[in-house]
C-alpha cells in the first residue's frame, strides 16, 4: 500500500540533495577522494555523485585494500588483484552504466536509490524493480530470495545494500525500530492509538492560524506517547527547544505561538511529499532525529507533547505535497491503513 502519488517538487529536491554528504567515509577511502572526483569528470558524470561514489567504496572495501570499489571480478580477475587506479576508473564505469540505464544525471534525482541496489546485484535488479514500481526494500528481498533459489545457493548479494551505503552520506537514526509496518509504511503511534484516539481528521475544521482547514490528523494521546517514523527517507528538518503548554492555554494565546517541536521527512520513494510531526513534548527526547538523518520506517524519532500552536496534549501528523500547508495538498492515508488493520 501507498498513499503517495505526488510529483517531484524542485524545492524539495534540493532540500534532499543537500544530505549526501560525506560522513564516516574510512580514512583509507577519503584519500581517494580527488581522484573519484577526477575520474567523475572524465566519464562526464555530474560531481554530485562524489560523496555516492565515496560510500560506495567505504562498503565494498572500508579503504583496507588497494582495490578499493572491489572492481576485479568484474574485469575477469581474481578478486584484489588491481590497485586503486584501475579500481577507481572501473567502479566508476560500472556506476555510470547502471546510472545511464535507469536515467539520473544526479545524486538528487528519484532512482539514485535503484543504482545503489544494482551496484550489489547486478543490472538485472533494474528491470526487475522497474516492472514492480521501482526499488523498495520489499522488493530488494523478494528479487535476493528469487536468484538464491534460481542459483540454489543459500542467499544472493546484499538487500540491503542501499541502507548500507546511505549511512556514508550522512548519519542514521538510533531509535528503535517499533512500529507496526502496513503495507510499504507504519503506522505513526501504536496500532491501539492509530485505531482508537484520532480526534481530528483532514479538513475536519478550519485552521484559523493558516487560512485553510486542517490539513492533518490530530491523534489525542498524552505526552510522550512514541511517534514511529512512517516512511524510509531523510529527516530535512527539525525544530526543538519550545516548552510544552500549560494546560488549556486559550486558543487565542496559542495562534500567537511558533509550531514549537517538530520533525520534516521526505520518503526515499517519493521526494515531492513531505512527512512532518507537530508538537512534540519539549521534554526529553521529544525529537530524536537530528536534520540529514536517514530514518527508517517503524523507527521511534520523537514524543508526543504540547509544544507550538496547540491547545492540549496530541500528536499531528500529515503528508502535504510539496510540503504546503493546505488542505489540497494533503495526503489521505488514515482510511486506507485502517481497512488493512480491521
Amino acid at each position: 500500500m501507498s498513499a503517495f502519488g505526488a510529483e517531484e517538487s524542485e524545492n524539495v529536491e534540493e532540500q534532499q540533495s543537500q544530505s549526501y554528504e560525506k560522513v564516516s567515509v574510512p580514512e583509507g577511502v577519503q584519500e581517494y577522494e580527488d581522484d573519484i572526483k577526477s575520474e567523475l569528470e572524465d566519464q562526464n558524470l555530474d560531481e554530485s555523485f562524489s560523496p555516492v561514489l565515496l560510500a560506495i567504496a567505504s562498503q565494498e572495501s572500508g579503504g583496507r585494500v588497494p582495490d578499493i570499489f572491489q572492481s576485479s571480478e568484474s574485469l575477469g580477475l581474481p578478486p584484489n588483484s588491481i590497485g586503486p587506479e584501475e579500481s577507481i576508473e572501473q567502479g566508476v564505469k560500472y556506476f555510470k552504466e547502471l546510472a545511464d540505464s535507469v536515467g539520473i544525471e544526479s545524486a538528487s534525482d528519484e532512482g539514485l536509490d535503484l543504482v545503489l541496489q544494482s551496484y550489489n546485484f547486478g543490472e538485472g535488479f533494474i528491470d526487475y524493480a522497474k516492472e514492480r514500481g521501482g526499488y523498495s526494500q520489499e522488493t530488494a528481498n523478494e528479487f535476493s530470495d528469487y536468484m538464491a533459489d534460481e542459483s540454489g545457493w543459500s542467499s544472493y548479494g546484499d538487500p540491503k545494500y542501499v541502507s548500507h551505503v546511505n549511512k556514508y552520506m550522512g548519519s542514521t537514526a538510533t531509535g528503535d525500530v517499533e512500529g507496526e509496518v502496513i503495507g510499504d509504511m507504519a503506522l505513526p503511534l501504536s496500532k491501539d492509538a492509530f485505531m482508537n484516539d484520532l480526534m481530528c481528521d483532514i479538513g475536519c475544521y478550519y485552521d484559523a492560524g493558516s487560512d485553510t482547514p486542517h490539513p492533518g490528523y490530530d491523534w489525542n494521546v498524552p505526552r510522550g506517547t512514541k511517534a514511529f517514523s512512517m516512511v524510509d527517507g531523510t529527516v530535512i528538518e527539525v525544530s526543538e527547544g519550545s516548552p510544552d503548554n500549560p494546560q488549556g492555554i486559550p486558543l487565542s494565546q496559542a495562534l500567537t505561538m511558533d509550531l514549537g517541536n517538530y520533525i520534516r521527512i521526505i520518503p526515499d520513494n517519493n521526494k515531492g511529499v513531505v512527512l512532518s510531526y507537530f508538537h512534540l513534548t519539549g521534554q526529553d527526547n521529544g525529537v530524536m532525529v537530528e536534520e540529514g538523518m536517514k530514518v527508517e520506517k517503524g523507527q521511534v524519532i520523537g514524543h508526543s507533547g504540547n509544544s507550538g500552536r496547540t491547545t492540549g496534549e496530541h500528536l499531528h501528523v500529515e503528508m502535504l505535497v510539496g510540503g504546503d500547508y493546505h488542505i489540497d495538498s494533503a495526503i489521505k492515508f488514515y482510511d486506507e491503513m485502517k481497512a488493512k488493520l480491521e
